[in-house]
């Protein structure tokens, strides 16, 4: 009898040790088939092997069946998963962002904001994931959302009289505005950019001698998918109306529209040229915005030669 169960353990351990090296290549197969929208068929492939004894095997099972569950709209199911794979690996942010949006979408909205808070806390300066998981529209309808990234905003003040922003200022070298990012030479050789998910969130422009010219900030990505808050020297903030900037600068050099409500308006100052386009919001606008009407998008700062405008008087 001792011997027989002797022999059972050594085959079980063996059965053991097959399944755990056929873990690699099944998870290759399962990224192919979801890849492929063939989510079914990822959680029956990884379901075999729930019962492995590694951690980062555990972790890694779960995680790939909770986003399996998750796109087939199972978020009760994937909530679960998450919530395995966030007790093993609770330093890994993906998935955690996958448990708070499956915990705001069964309804736990308590558990949704307390991760909200913590990514937003961290520093974390892309919160694409964080917002469209749970469902862009529902989680910026959200007051609670909202308070959040009020509470912990990272103010990002243009200053008109130096023509600096985050640190740097026009007439600045590449070297050093890439340093100040910590970011690789820009790919282009005269740009550097920053995205939030898919949407451009602001460029650097450099000219031939490599020194800091133009400056573009997108205002409302900033504002939906990043903690930053836009500020444009004391009195136009983020959610600013073309009405609102002209009381703040006076009268702008040129004003121009368009059709679908775009207001494009620019000054010029000795040494730069200011340019703020507004339009309506995208839905949900913003608390403290005006639905329907332009609201700040973007903001660009360019260098110029001081002999070369007029200044606005």
């Amino acid at each position: 009898m001792i011997r027989t169960t002797a022999i059972t353990l050594v085959l079980l351990a063996g059965c053991s040790a097959v399944v755990a090296q056929d873990l690699e290549p099944a998870l290759e197969r399962a990224r192919e088939l979801g890849q492929q929208h063939r989510y079914e068929e990822v959680i029956e492939l990884l379901a075999h092997f729930e019962g492995l004894e590694d951690p980062e095997a555990q972790y890694v099972v779960a995680a790939e069946i909770g986003r399996a569950q998750f796109h087939l709209g199972n978020y009760g199911a994937a909530n679960l998963e998450f919530r395995k794979a966030v007790a093993l690996r609770p330093q890994r942010v993906e998935t955690a962002l996958y448990l708070q949006a499956t915990s705001y979408l069964i309804g736990d909205r308590d558990q949704a904001y307390a991760i909200f808070r913590e990514v937003v806390a961290s520093g974390a300066t892309d919160l694409y994931l964080a917002v469209t998981l749970p469902g862009e529209r529902a989680f910026l309808s959200d007051p609670v959302v909202w308070n959040i990234l009020d509470e912990l905003a990272i103010p990002v003040i243009v200053e008109l009289d130096r023509g600096a922003l985050l640190d740097v200022e026009l007439g600045q070298s590449q070297a050093s505005v890439e340093s100040r990012f910590g970011a690789a030479p820009a790919t282009t050789g005269d740009t550097l950019t920053a995205r939030a998910g898919p949407y451009l969130t602001w460029a650097f422009g450099f000219d031939e001698e490599g020194k800091l010219t133009r400056v573009m900030m997108q205002n409302e990505h900033l504002l939906r998918y990043t903690p930053y808050r836009l500020q444009v020297g004391s009195a136009i903030d983020a959610r600013s109306t073309p009405e609102a900037a002209t009381a703040a600068l006076g009268a702008p050099a040129s004003t121009t529209t368009s059709g679908d409500d775009l207001v494009v308006m620019v000054w010029q100052r000795e040494s730069l040229k200011l340019t703020l386009e507004f339009a309506p919001p995208r839905a949900p606008a913003p608390p403290g915005a005006p639905a329907d009407r332009p609201m700040l998008r973007v903001v660009r700062i360019e260098a110029v030669e001081p002999e070369a405008v007029e200044p606005t008087r």
